[in-house]
């Protein structure tokens, strides 16, 4: 049997979902945003709110209320997202719709460097924020570690120790897996991390 490539000795000692573990360090976090008030700023004034983005939208909305009804420019009605804490360097400049923000806290919570992944990929596009479940297939370690999984999910490895019965020989017939990513590439979306795990979703 053919073994995967970023597998160790003992499967039980791999790290083969560190994405798992990210979403659960994530939900320790306490995600904010800085709301600043748009016509005190026009004038050089700093006037804005710390707001747990772990709230709800409604919620969130309050504090935005509250924050513009206490500016020094009366009747003050915009606002936007100045800073971020706990989103992973996700830009929320352009939101300016509580439930995207919400949307973008479970997300984080609830799938990790997976969403984070999406997020990016769709960029200002947040309509796209509910395909996450539907297009999403999975997280792995590298793009051969994906296209190890493929072969396997396809019958390749089985197929191949049918062909090549030689106890002797087999283990030195191998795929190649950068190909077979590479060429995969084309039927799904496949988004990487700096640290080469790749998030796979359907085109």
């Amino acid at each position: 049997m053919e073994q995967h490539p970023h597998q160790s000795e003992s499967a039980d000692e791999a790290d083969t979902e560190p994405w798992h573990r990210d979403a659960e360090r994530r939900a320790l976090r306490q995600p904010k945003i800085y709301v600043a008030d748009l016509a005190s700023m026009e004038r050089g004034i700093d006037h804005g709110l710390w707001i747990d983005a772990s709230q709800s939208a409604r919620e969130i909305d309050t504090d935005i209320a509250a924050m513009l009804a206490s500016s020094p420019v009366p009747g003050v009605k915009l606002w936007a997202i100045r800073a971020a804490e706990g989103f992973d360097g996700i830009d929320l400049t352009n939101v300016s719709d509580t439930t995207v923000i919400t949307d973008i806290v479970r997300g984080l919570t609830q799938h990790g460097r997976a969403f984070e992944a999406w997020v990016r990929h769709i960029g200002d596009d947040y309509d796209q924020l509910s395909n996450f479940r539907e297009d999403y297939v999975g997280s792995y370690q590298s793009k051969e570690a994906w296209a190890w999984s493929l072969a396997e999910s396809l019958g390749w490895h089985q197929e191949l120790d049918r062909q090549i019965p030689d106890e002797l020989l087999r283990p030195y017939v191998t795929f190649d897996y950068a190909a077979i990513a590479q060429d995969a590439s084309a039927s799904w979306h496949v988004l990487t991390d700096p640290d080469g795990t790749v998030h796979i979703f359907n085109r």
